[in-house]
């Protein structure tokens, strides 16, 4: 029977050699998994989190961050599960717009915002939207920094291609060939001058590489501020409800009729949802 799998339970089994990693490899290596689509993106997060924070080493989350994308995943869009999940949410996202109950996501002046300066208030379903977006924005990190490391490369032939032609035009007025040294000349001028091309087109995406990185922790810093809100509106309100992402993965349990394999057991006690839960054994006293 199929599994659907969250982060939690991926990261662990990818990177995690306690009791714990070892329970959540062996249900990755078990049923056929499902996860929505964002959820490779969430993984990544979180192993790159974990980095930062010296929990792992950098060889080990590029390692597992390899493994994560051979991983056998059948993935599911939003759409079909939309309905659902709006009806799943926490108490404190079906408040009106406006309302003190309401916990708004506050995305930091920028391209998504409202060209005031001043923070625009969005849905917290939105949220979603900005985790995709935050993979686009870091995919097209990986291009351009792709794209870059090429035009070094280019760069490079061609500084030595210079470098050649200057000693052979050298070499051709040693030897009393001006017509010669003449001609490596000119090919000299011509490769320095598509060297000064590739100049600017490195400047260019060195540019563009720092804008989406900036774009990036603007994305990911309002991602983790909706989620710490989330959190604290589940706590003062005593409810620990679903947030919009969380309710995707139970929405499509329930859809599939699996069993949602979790790191949270807090899931297991919100009510509303109608799938079975798949959680760690608990360690010994």
């Amino acid at each position: 029977m199929t599994v659907v799998v969250d982060a939690s339970v991926v990261v662990a089994g990818l990177a995690s050699a306690d009791a714990t990693g070892k329970w959540a490899e062996s249900v990755l290596a078990g049923e056929p998994l499902a996860a929505p689509h964002l959820m490779p993106v969430e993984a990544a997060s979180i192993l790159h989190r974990a980095e930062l924070a010296g929990e792992i080493s950098a060889d080990a989350a590029s390692l597992a961050h390899a493994d994560l994308r051979r991983l056998r995943v059948e993935y599911f869009p939003y759409d079909p599960f939309a309905e659902r999940i709006w009806e799943l949410r926490s108490p404190g996202l079906a408040a009106p717009p406006g309302s003190p109950e309401r916990d708004p996501l506050f995305l930091p002046p920028g391209p998504a915002s409202s060209g005031t300066g001043n923070p625009v208030e969005m849905p917290g379903l939105v949220v979603l939207e900005q985790v995709e977006l935050l993979r686009r924005v870091r995919r097209d990190v990986a291009d351009c920094d792709t794209a870059r490391k090429r035009v070094e490369l280019q760069m490079t032939a061609l500084a030595e291609s210079s470098g050649e032609l200057e000693r052979r035009a050298d070499e051709a007025r040693a030897a009393g060939q001006p017509d010669l040294a003449q001609e490596s000349l000119a090919r000299k001028n011509a490769v320095e001058a598509e060297f000064g091309e590739l100049r600017d087109e490195y400047q260019s995406l060195r540019q563009q590489a720092d804008r989406l990185a900036a774009a990036s922790q603007r994305l990911q810093a309002t991602i983790t501020d909706f989620m710490l809100r989330q959190k604290e509106a589940g706590e003062r309100s005593g409810h620990p409800g679903l947030t919009s992402y969380e309710a995707w993965y139970v929405a499509l349990a329930e859809f599939l009729g699996a069993k949602l394999a979790t790191l949270d057991a807090r899931l297991a006690l919100v009510p509303g949802p109608r799938c079975g839960f798949c959680l760690p054994p608990t360690p010994p006293a």
